[in-house]
């Protein structure tokens, strides 16, 4: 496929206003900082910012081609063998349409990934098992979005096998959308909980909007469907297209038993499939990842591997950063789980901390959980109960919300000087500072605006 403006005025519909050299483009940027010569740069506008104001940076950085949605910047700028200018009525959608564009061109499988918690987990071991046999693109970290998704798509090459899209939404039609322009040929549900509680007002809302990826599956696809949880189970009934059930505490197609932690951090399971059970060695901590590691299993059968390849692959299979990272830091270990939060996974916290075999006492360390809506006072009350019924020794708050999770911790049982809530990410770190001793475990979560990373960050000296 040549990637020309003949490719872009195909894609979108666009007016060619400008042909200059006819030379291919190497790939697609949308911020002229990081614009590579030779790159194409579309110019997508917001609320806040407009790419037409770096056209002129894009040129001198040597961009093969244009797409404006507005020529007002563009006069005198652009003449010669300089870039082609492709001119249509949305750039986003522009993007788009050239990102579906990309991915009708090549031969290869598609796998769609979504669900409140785990999405990228699960895609990083995903990609680790097809990349035992395929040649395989994934999500580039969490591009997930309907601006995420097509730039990784639009890193599509001929020599690509296998794709595998995480796909992030706040609010119906999102997937939907996503979905359109991926077209998967398997999509993966991991679960379904509480978040995005502004524009979902309820968790059958939730579900709703999830299951736009269940719902774009046709014959020839196959769906991942989590035996554990109802809701996904219940958006699996009456699908067009073929199944593969995954679980841990109900029968499924793949499933994982004997379910016991390491030494150390990691679980020892057996994935039990019709051939037979298969022992695995996951290197992370959180038994919740087990159920993670199941969901990556099947669809590594639906891509057709072998359970040898995809043991392999789960077992060097690697997490992202903010991600249950653990560090050790003079006898004391750290668990960085700062990159989000929600009722169900600040859960999964608490149960992975308390499990933890630890000489030295247990820290939680949570900021505010976000997108809650009308839930969020509930949800951080519940949040202190659960707090208080686990093995936690302190229990360090930072923010607004989470104070009513302290308190409720304390009515709960939780003691009242192991209970502190601080209004600053200095307080909480100096306050570690003084009170953790070598042997002890630290456990950071919040919702990404929380940034609990600072504490962790100002804890270690790193600021």
């Amino acid at each position: 496929m040549k990637k020309n403006f003949e490719t872009v005025l195909t894609a979108t519909g666009g007016h060619l206003i400008h042909r200059g050299s006819d030379h291919e483009f190497s790939g697609l940027s949308i911020d002229s900082r990081t614009l590579a010569a030779g790159e194409l740069f579309l110019c997508l506008t917001g609320d806040r910012f407009d790419g037409h104001d770096f056209l002129a940076d894009a040129v001198r950085k040597g961009a093969s081609g244009l797409i404006v949605s507005s020529l007002d910047k563009l006069p005198g700028m652009v003449e010669g063998e300089g870039p082609f200018v492709v001119r249509v009525e949305d750039t986003l959608l522009g993007l788009q349409a050239l990102a579906h564009y990309f991915r009708k061109q090549f031969s290869l499988k598609v796998v769609g990934i979504t669900g409140t918690n785990g999405k990228s987990t699960t895609k990083e071991m995903i990609s680790s098992i097809s990349s035992t046999q395929f040649n395989t693109l994934k999500s580039h970290g969490n591009f997930n979005n309907h601006i995420g998704l097509p730039l990784n798509l639009l890193g599509l090459n001929k020599q690509h096998e296998v794709a595998i899209l995480e796909m992030g939404m706040s609010a119906k039609g999102e997937i939907a959308r996503l979905a359109q322009i991926a077209e998967p040929d398997i999509g993966l549900i991991t679960n379904i909980s509480e978040a995005h509680m502004v524009h979902l007002p309820t968790v059958r809302d939730v579900q709703s909007a999830k299951g736009e990826l269940f719902s774009s599956l046709n014959e020839t696809s196959c769906a991942i469907v989590n035996a554990d949880d109802p809701l996904v189970l219940e958006l699996a009934k009456n699908l067009r297209s073929k199944k593969i059930t995954f679980g841990v505490d109900n029968d499924a197609d793949v499933r994982g038993l004997d379910i016991r932690q390491s030494a150390g951090f990691g679980y020892q399971f057996s994935l039990a499939t019709t051939s037979g059970k298969h022992p695995v060695h996951l290197p992370f901590p959180g038994r919740y990842n087990v159920l993670n590691a199941v969901a990556a299993a099947a669809t590594g059968f639906a891509l057709g591997l072998a359970p040898e390849q995809i043991v392999k692959g789960l077992e060097t299979s690697k997490l992202l950063g903010q991600r249950v990272q653990v560090r050790k830091e003079k006898g004391v270990t750290l668990i960085d789980d700062t990159y989000n939060a929600n009722p169900r996974s600040m859960l999964e916290a608490i149960k992975t901390l308390s499990s933890l075999d630890s000489t030295g006492k247990r820290f939680l360390v949570i900021g505010d959980m976000f997108e809650l809506g009308n839930n969020e006072t509930a949800a951080h009350q519940l949040l202190g109960e659960q707090v208080a019924k686990g093995s936690i020794d302190f229990l360090v708050g930072v923010g607004d919300l989470i104070g009513l999770t302290v308190e409720s911790a304390i009515e709960a049982g939780q003691p009242k000087e192991q209970s502190i809530l601080f209004k600053t990410h200095e307080e909480a770190a100096r306050f570690l500072q003084n009170q953790v001793q070598s042997g002890d475990v630290i456990l950071f979560k919040g919702s990404r605006g929380a940034q609990m990373e600072r504490v962790l960050k100002v804890f270690c000296g790193d600021n």
